[in-house]
């Protein structure tokens, strides 16, 4: 059977989950699923030691990709935000919270995030939650990334094409997220198979000890060809 295609990601890249971070891009490595890409939330409390740590991921192969601001909001701003909270992001969709250019400047404000701290510029940003917010597609030509993931796929800006790609997550701390979840993630699956799509593997810090932590680690047994996200510019 021809291996199913992956596009590998661990989200949720601070300081107080870098150990934990760690620890999952060792696994991947070992199980040769490389290249894993680090989605980095740049304004959190980043020591000189955690920044060192960082790197020694980008010397051990991994590539990164700009993650929001604090992947926290101080208020939920209107009913879409709301339900989306309530359903999907908890208080993680950064963007949500915000006005278009607010937006506009909390991109910009990661990018320039990386340069500071001479970390390898990103080719791809992900909204906190995968939620983009109101943010037309013609604004984020003008911004200094690549590609750009939602919840349905990947922008290419340069190219002007969106990608509609299958996504596997696995953060369930629920019974009512897991019965949700497990379905949606063996659609998305089949999905690759048959369209020969690469599949978005997203993991995040807890989730080898939440309730889909068996189907993480059987999806890793697996295995599959890995892609670097920049593979589609």
């Amino acid at each position: 059977m021809t291996p199913v295609r992956l596009l590998v990601s661990i989200h949720d890249v601070m300081p107080e989950t870098l150990d934990r971070v760690r620890r999952i891009f060792d696994r991947l490595v070992a199980a040769d699923l490389t290249p894993v890409t680090l989605l980095v939330v740049p304004g959190r409390d980043w020591t000189p030691e955690h920044l060192h740590g960082l790197r020694a991921l980008v010397g051990a192969g991994a590539e990164l990709a700009g993650h929001g601001w604090n992947h926290d909001v101080e208020r939920i701003r209107g009913l879409k935000h709301a339900l989306h909270s309530a359903f999907i992001s908890r208080r993680a969709g950064e963007h949500l919270a915000l006005s278009r250019f607010g937006i506009l400047r909390l991109m910009l404000r990661n990018r320039a995030w990386f340069d500071d701290h001479d970390l390898p510029a990103p080719a791809l940003y992900v909204p906190p939650a995968w939620a983009m917010g109101p943010v037309p597609r013609a604004f984020l030509k003008r911004l200094p990334f690549d590609l750009y993931e939602t919840t349905g796929g990947v922008f290419d800006a340069g190219a002007d094409r969106y990608h509609r790609l299958p996504m596997a997550g696995f953060e369930t701390d629920t019974a009512f997220r897991a019965a949700v979840v497990r379905p949606f993630n063996a659609l998305n699956r089949s999905w690759s198979r048959s369209s020969k799509k690469p599949l978005r593997l997203g993991i995040h810090p807890d989730d080898f000890e939440l309730r889909l932590a068996d189907d993480l680690e059987a999806m890793i047994a697996a295995g599959g060809e890995c892609l670097s996200y920049r593979a589609l510019a």
